[in-house]
């Protein structure tokens, strides 16, 4: 194999290696395919010359997690070492990317509410139309805007080779403890294909949602965590559109649409008492819980995206990418005890410019990639009744260069630097008026090949976001803007780690630390709170491929983080379970028993903490939880017929989010075992 190929391998994107299978070089040694990745330098890059760590979850591995949870952040929590288990809600809340935030992409278009953070990033796509998933780990500048822990960037369905192709897939779910209310369906209908210098895809998805139960047959309620919103009971679709040409050899144009939608509409939960008006908040577990829904709006959350991209791979001598888009985003939350219902909505258009030059003759050793970033975001949060809270509109720019330089056998290096200038007009509230801030980023990293299967790399890097900038307002923490600039969030990230790929094996291993002057959590009365922190941990993962129809793999992380409480230099306390998740601990084995037939296991372990934390989510002890998923994919008929088995042993537990919390109202069981079938046919 050469030297590239097996430093591809060596990047465990936590997916069984047979999913790669493309040629035998020997008996039992499979040839890896390059993966390209895009988000980690903001241009094409195999990922075997990224100098940092990077998940790439291939087209593969979607088609198989989607068996188990349709949920991307479920998904991802599977899949990628360093990001949180998942909520089981309609939330991201409480999922942190190497204990910090993430800035969510969909082709590059933020969907993220940083002016004031709604949390439903992950809830802005359904799975079925995405292609593969690119995942940063580690602020980063390179795209700026937010990316305080990483980047995770959803890469949306592309045409299916060929003059036309179609994609049907038909599917069901339900509790074995309780099916009648249980069931779930979905239905995806995909069309793509080819003429002349056109290229197009039209895909559409449907959801609908029963409720969950517990292993004890327990209804669970359908916001499981309190304001945040809920899954169960709810109506989903999502379509996506794209159109692209061909202008000549080097210029393409595209654009594409997309709207996600998800609607809940509960029956049972929480709800005010008719007979004395207080409110009822069901006890752990209840045997008959509640009918009703006062709410005055349905909750969920709604996303249109549209986005339009030029390329042209030979313009004197470089290539470039420009880049358009717009968004809107519609957040309605559940009724909170205490509190009026309230809902986000946001607005946005921005563009990149990127541009790639080698630098040298026959496109030398050295790239420099450069451009512009502009993005104007109006959010307001206010109550469903009209009432506005407040509002940010902002207006930001930033102009970056990157420098790579291939040392030859030796390894890569690459550095930046980026420059962002913010600007926030805040009004609704007070104290109202201009907030502005401006930071100059630098990053720097390299790969070492020690050998042919041996790879060291490294790097520190900066980020910069507003950091939920309204809600630090609403709060009443300042007295005038003039005192907000200080409080916007800025980062210094470092890892070093090592690769290792063979012919059967590989393996990667990472340390990393990140420092931040006013990292943000929540007090124990839910205002936010801006002070000193560190966090570090280490992530190792591994794929081994024993047999040709064999594979086995796993990851785990550990992940600590401190703060100051009074800036003095000293780190005081723990982090919250909010920020900094419990040690994870996830496993696969595939076998193929015929080239027709397919068999998955996995686990996910999350384990105990105890933390001596004052802040909201922290200062109980979270217990550990372990669950095991079976799947098995045939081909029946002209299809392929998909069965999968979720939480297989029926296991009691609570997600570490529900436990964060420790409220009454958030102490839901997740969610027992289920069953789905699902049939797809592509013709």
């Amino acid at each position: 194999m050469s030297k590239q190929s097996t430093r591809a391998g060596g990047l465990l994107l936590a997916v069984a290696l047979p999913a790669f299978a493309e040629s035998e070089t020997e008996p039992g040694i499979v040839e890896l395919n390059e993966i390209m990745i895009q988000s980690a330098t903001r241009v094409a890059t195999p990922v075997s010359d990224v100098t940092r760590s990077v998940t790439v979850v291939t087209s593969e591995e979607l088609e198989v997690q989607k068996a188990f949870d349709r949920s991307v952040g479920s998904v991802i929590s599977q899949t990628v070492p360093g990001f949180s288990p998942s909520t089981q809600a309609l939330t991201n809340f409480g999922q942190q990317l190497r204990g910090r935030n993430f800035l969510t992409l969909i082709d590059g278009v933020p969907q993220d509410t940083t002016l004031r953070n709604g949390q439903r990033s992950l809830q802005s796509i359904d799975i079925d139309a995405v292609e593969q998933i690119e995942v940063v780990r580690g602020g980063t500048a390179i795209y700026g805007f937010g990316a305080d822990g990483g980047v995770i960037n959803l890469i949306t369905k592309r045409p299916e080779d060929g003059a036309f192709d179609v994609v049907a897939r038909a599917g069901t779910s339900f509790s074995t403890e309780h099916v009648d209310d249980s069931f779930r369906t979905n239905g995806h209908l995909q069309a793509s294909g080819r003429s002349g210098e056109l290229d197009y895809l039209l895909s559409g998805t449907f959801v609908r949602r029963g409720n969950t139960f517990d292993a004890d047959g327990n209804r669970r309620l359908t916001d499981p965590v309190g304001a945040q919103g809920g899954l169960d009971e709810s109506d989903e679709y999502n379509v996506l559109a794209k159109l692209g040409h061909q202008i000549d050899s080097s210029q393409r144009v595209q654009g594409s649409f997309n709207v996600f939608s998800l609607k809940q509409d509960p029956d049972f939960g929480r709800r005010l008492s008719t007979d004395t008006g207080e409110l009822f908040l069901p006890p752990f577990r209840p045997e008959t819980p509640l009918r009703g829904n006062d709410q005055d709006k349905n909750p969920g959350n709604k996303t249109v995206n549209g986005n339009l991209i030029y390329s042209n791979d030979d313009i004197l001598g470089s290539s470039l990418e420009l880049q358009g888009y717009y968004q809107q985003i519609n957040t309605i939350f559940t009724l909170f005890p205490g509190f009026p219902q309230t809902q986000i909505e946001s607005e946005k258009f921005g563009s990149r410019l990127t541009v790639n030059t080698p630098v040298g003759a026959n496109a030398g050793p050295i790239d420099v990639t450069w451009g512009v970033d502009y993005l104007n975001d109006d959010t307001r949060q206010f109550e469903v009744s009209g009432s506005e809270d407040a509002r940010g509109q902002q207006d930001a720019i930033a102009g970056f260069a990157q420098l790579e330089i291939q040392l030859g056998e030796f390894g890569i290096l690459t550095g930046g630097i980026r420059h962002e200038d913010v600007s926030i007009d805040v009004t609704g509230v007070e104290p109202s008026g201009e907030i502005s801030g401006d930071e100059t980023l630098f990053n720097a990293s390299a790969s070492l090949f020690l050998t042919d299967e041996l790879t060291l790399f490294g790097g520190f890097s900066q980020s910069f976001s507003p950091g939920d900038i309204l809600r630090v307002i609403t709060d009443g923490a300042f007295a005038t803007t003039d005192d907000v600039e200080l409080e916007f969030v800025e980062t210094d990230n470092y890892e070093a780690g090592i690769r290792a790929s063979f012919d059967r094996w590989s393996a990667e291993a990472a340390l990393f630390f990140s420092k931040s002057n006013n990292g943000t959590s929540f007090d124990d009365d839910l205002n936010i709170i801006t002070q000193p922190e560190e966090i570090w941990g280490f992530e190792a993962s591994v794929d081994v491929q024993p047999l040709k129809n064999v594979g086995l793999g796993g990851s785990v992380s550990i992940i600590k983080g401190r703060v100051d409480l009074d800036d003095d230099g000293d780190l005081d306390e723990d982090l919250p379970t909010t920020r900094i998740p419990p040690t994870k601990v996830t496993a696969y084995g595939t076998y193929s028993p015929s080239d027709k037939w397919d068999l998955r296991a996995q686990i996910f372990y999350s384990g105990t903490q105890s933390n001596d934390s004052t802040a909201f989510g922290g200062g109980n002890d979270i217990d550990d939880y372990f669950l095991v998923d079976l799947l098995s994919r045939h081909e029946v008929g002209p299809g392929e017929l998909t069965l999968g088995v979720t939480n297989l042993f029926n296991n009691d537990y609570l997600p570490v989010i529900n436990q964060a919390y420790n409220f009454q109202f958030s102490n839901v069981q997740g969610p027992g075992r289920r069953v789905s079938v699902a049939y797809a046919v592509r013709f």
